[in-house]
């Protein structure tokens, strides 16, 4: 229909408060927050969207950590809240996960606390959340014994009702039983390790009925069962991939997760199937990562140094020019930051804070140097470690901005000049458009 095509961001904006927020093609303009629960605790939720674009929530309620929903209920373009449901309510319960079959049941996973242990359970709804098992005391189906860390993930597949979850920090396992009804198959590992396995795995079926999962065991790791057998493991990223998000476009595999670059910078990465195996990770935003090119220049010498290897190097204090010694101290020295596209964000670690200067922040339109406040306010290099936004968004990016050849190679620049001497220029050990 109409609103086909439209997304929800569903955000825990405060300790209490899970908000959601919509936005129609092509996703520019997104409409005020609106809160759907001010009671929830300080833990993950789940939700999803069912085919008449319901939106189904599930969390631990504040207080007690009990587990609990709400029905969204859409119509005419817009969704009105409904009252909360308890789900269970004996023990506290943490790290739903929601899905629903084709007919319309819901079913949701989570981990009982008692004791301090965790156990793995699973209850359904056959009447659109307004009631789970025989009520709110109903444990539903227990699926393990008690362990020191647990964490699941919940997809039916063309016949079953499939949980994935990892255990005691070690293990990560499957059990799953049929959507017909009838009892959950043993336990099959999928993975194991003295350490390592928490919540960052994910798991997903494609519309050929391929089940799949994607984990975290000191790298990224892939593996699918095609209803007899499981694959081998195919390593998809050999540093760490946290938060990993398993999806199919039309039958293909797509992973996308977060890799850490260094401490406080996460680099968002993807990777498919599209040509038989699995790509070489690439990110998802090309102007959030390195800069192409760091240069420095100096009045006193009038020269420009090239910093760009210092500048994502691991080394500490290596970020200044040879003249100088520091990053830039004299009034009209100044740092050029180069990409091949346009970039919005800075993060800057010093080794040693500048003192007493001033900078002024400009981008090239094609003639002139054209001065700019950050969207995260003006930044003088005088604290040790600084997250910058330039700008709130891409769109929010000067429309004028221009490449401009600089030493010979003509890229997208932000120039940060010195508007007033430093008594004690900044050195640098890393500069990148790297977020956390």
């Amino acid at each position: 229909g109409q609103y086909r095509g439209r997304l929800v961001a569903i955000t825990q904006t405060a300790v209490g408060d899970i908000k959601y927020s919509w936005a129609d093609r092509p996703y520019v303009n997104w409409s005020t927050p609106v809160t759907i629960a001010s009671d929830a605790a300080d833990q993950p939720c789940d939700s999803l969207i069912d085919t008449n674009g319901n939106i189904h929530l599930v969390y631990s309620e504040t207080s007690t950590n009990y587990l609990v929903t709400k029905k969204l209920s859409f119509s005419g373009g817009s969704w009105s809240i409904g009252s909360k449901v308890t789900i269970y309510n004996v023990n506290e319960s943490y790290y739903p996960s929601v899905t629903i079959e084709d007919g319309g049941a819901l079913w949701v996973s989570w981990s009982r606390l008692t004791s301090g242990s965790y156990y793995l359970h699973a209850k359904s709804s056959t009447d659109s959340g307004a009631t789970w098992g025989t009520g709110p005391t109903d444990d539903g189906d227990v699926l393990t014994s008690g362990v020191t860390a647990l964490f699941s993930k919940t997809v039916i597949g063309t016949s079953d009702i499939f949980v994935v979850y990892s255990h005691g920090g070690s293990t990560l396992s499957i059990r799953s039983r049929p959507i017909s009804g009838g009892s959950w198959t043993s336990a099959v590992d999928l993975a194991s390790s003295s350490s390592n396995f928490d919540e960052h795995f994910d798991v997903a079926v494609s519309d050929n009925g391929l089940l799949a999962v994607v984990y975290d065991q000191a790298a990224l790791k892939y593996r699918e069962f095609d209803g007899a057998v499981w694959s081998a493991v195919v390593d998809l990223d050999s540093s760490e991939g946290n938060s990993p998000q398993l999806m199919f476009n039309a039958n293909v595999p797509v992973v996308v997760y977060l890799s850490q670059y260094a401490s406080g910078q996460e680099r968002l990465m993807y990777t498919s199937r599209e040509t038989g195996s699995f790509g070489s990770p690439q990110p998802l935003d090309s102007g959030a990562g390195l800069f192409d090119e760091v240069l420095a220049y100096d009045t006193i010498s009038s020269s420009y140094d090239d910093l760009t290897t210092a500048a994502f190097s691991a080394a500490t204090a290596d970020v200044y020019h040879s003249s100088s010694s520091t990053l830039m101290k004299e009034q009209g020295d100044a740092v050029y930051l180069g990409m091949d596209r346009k970039f919005r964000y800075l993060r800057v670690l010093l080794s040693t804070i500048g003192v007493g200067g001033t900078l002024t922040y400009s981008y090239w339109d094609g003639a002139n140097w054209i001065a700019f406040t950050p969207a995260g306010g003006n930044y003088d290099f005088d604290s040790s470690d600084r997250e910058l936004l330039l700008w709130n968004d891409y769109d929010g990016a000067p429309g004028g901005w221009q490449k401009e050849a600089l030493e010979d190679d003509e890229r997208y620049w932000v120039k940060i000049q010195v508007s007033t001497a430093f008594t004690t220029g900044p050195v640098g050990s890393q500069i990148t458009s790297i977020s956390n």
